[in-house]
């Protein structure tokens, strides 16, 4: 659904892009006539960015399973993204604040369940988890705090 908003809002932009040229002065224009002269600044303003880095979902995540521990900066959560540490987590959003992730690791370890963030920077990390062939069910509680997704630098 934010997808045809998104393209709605990008195609009302073009349209207004598009007016705005067709009401500037042509070539004809005593405007263009002088030296120096060009275009009007606001005929070439830039679209706004819209892409994940600035929507506010960037995170220091941290958290435990058992011995393993997992700790680094999640750009954007809104896409696929990994945390770094001991195993191998790979989150696959639904939304920019939860989802799925599956992990891999040492002696066999894997795991998988959902994911939800917090607005109070608490992120619950439910599932079931296998390590030597052995399996349990767990919650656990980890972090994740807000941070400038601007000068967010992914995994450190």
């Amino acid at each position: 659904m934010k997808n045809i908003g998104f393209a709605g809002f990008a195609c009302v932009l073009l349209a207004m892009s598009f007016g705005c040229k067709l009401l500037s002065p042509g070539s004809n224009s005593a405007n263009n006539d002088r030296p120096g002269a060009g275009p009007s600044p606001t005929a070439t303003s830039p679209l706004p960015d819209v892409s994940g880095a600035a929507t506010g979902h960037a995170y220091r995540i941290s958290g435990t399973i058992d011995e393993a521990s997992q700790e680094g900066n999640v750009c954007d959560t809104s896409v696929k993204f990994e945390v770094p540490g001991t195993l191998k987590f790979e989150f696959t959003p639904e939304s920019p604040t939860k989802g799925k992730y599956t992990y891999s690791g040492p002696f066999n370890a894997s795991g998988y369940g959902p994911y939800e963030v917090h607005d109070d920077g608490s992120m619950m990390v439910d599932g079931t988890g296998c390590i030597m062939g052995k399996c349990a069910t767990y919650s656990h509680t980890w972090k994740a705090k807000p941070i400038d997704a601007k000068t967010c630098v992914p995994g450190k």
